[in-house]
């Protein structure tokens, strides 16, 4: 988890350095990927919730509106799901459980971008829409150190379908360091509003990426 904060150093010291204007008021394409906390939502409140950690990574397309203010189309492999304590087992606290989610997920997020003094650096807000499609799911029991997983159809778990859909909303930053390209950091945290037995899916993302315009 350290590696976000120094890449945010190096940002601004490029940002500093680099007279590189970024590709605002342009169409870009972007290479991201990250880290992930994930997390259910909607669930009893008397449940201890573990959170897992993941990965996403995908490709987007930003495409100018007006001003400062544009639309960005992206697909994204994401890693959701979560973990939970079993005291209806009566197995004793160190028992866990969880589900393992992977979604291919279609995002089309307005972005909009803060004035700013430096021609070579934006901050900007992200928020809409995602659809997602599930590419994989199994399910995890743990005690004392072991371990042991299984697919969630050998499992006899049920969830309502393979879709999944919500609202995303993030912050981020870009640096220009060449011409026709930037290096981006953003934060992003996908909401679930689709209910999957009783539970729905929430992540939080940090991630690096490239930007490029075309």
């Amino acid at each position: 988890m350290r590696r976000p904060g120094r890449l945010l150093r190096v940002l601004f010291v490029a940002a500093c350095v680099s007279p590189v204007p970024i590709l605002s008021g342009q169409t870009t394409v972007g290479l991201h990927g990250g880290l992930t906390r994930a997390t259910f939502s909607d669930l009893d409140a008397t449940v201890e919730q573990d959170a897992q950690s993941g990965i996403r990574f995908g490709v987007s397309a930003t495409v100018p509106v007006s001003g400062s203010l544009g639309l960005r189309f992206a697909g994204s492999y994401v890693q959701a799901g979560g973990g939970f304590a079993l005291p209806i087992f009566d197995f004793g606290p160190s028992v866990r459980a969880g589900l393992n989610l992977d979604y291919f997920r279609l995002s089309a997020l307005a972005r909009a971008a803060l004035p700013m003094e430096s021609s070579s650096v934006a901050v900007y807000f992200l928020a809409g829409p995602f659809a997602g499609f599930r590419t994989a799911c199994s399910t995890w029991i743990a005690e004392e150190g072991v371990s042991i997983s299984a697919d969630c159809n050998e499992a006899d778990v049920e969830l309502s379908g393979t879709t999944d859909f919500g609202i995303s909303g993030g912050a981020g930053v870009e640096v220009g360091v060449s011409d026709g390209m930037g290096v981006a950091l953003e934060a992003l945290y996908d909401l679930g509003l689709k209910d999957l037995e009783g539970a729905k899916t929430r992540v939080f993302s940090i991630m690096a990426g490239l930007v490029f315009s075309l």
